[in-house]
């Protein structure tokens, strides 16, 4: 659900993703390692994208839920 998935870079460097309707996505672009990832954002929380080296490493969700 929260897991990166790794998206297609076209030879120009560029990316296409569609946008799907209620839903905030995040795309992280790692130019250190020619690769892009997309995830879904929750819907309610942070989330923290870690680097190793200037390089796309990790990624950490703080949930929320709301209880009324």
């Amino acid at each position: 659900m929260y897991n990166p998935r790794e998206i297609n870079i076209k030879k120009d460097f560029t990316i296409q993703q569609k946008i799907d309707p209620g839903k905030v996505q995040i795309i992280v672009l790692d130019g250190n390692q020619g690769t892009a990832h997309v995830l879904d954002a929750p819907e309610h929380g942070k989330t923290v994208i870690q680097t190793v080296k200037g390089s796309f490493a990790r990624v950490d969700h703080e949930i929320g839920f709301k209880v009324k």
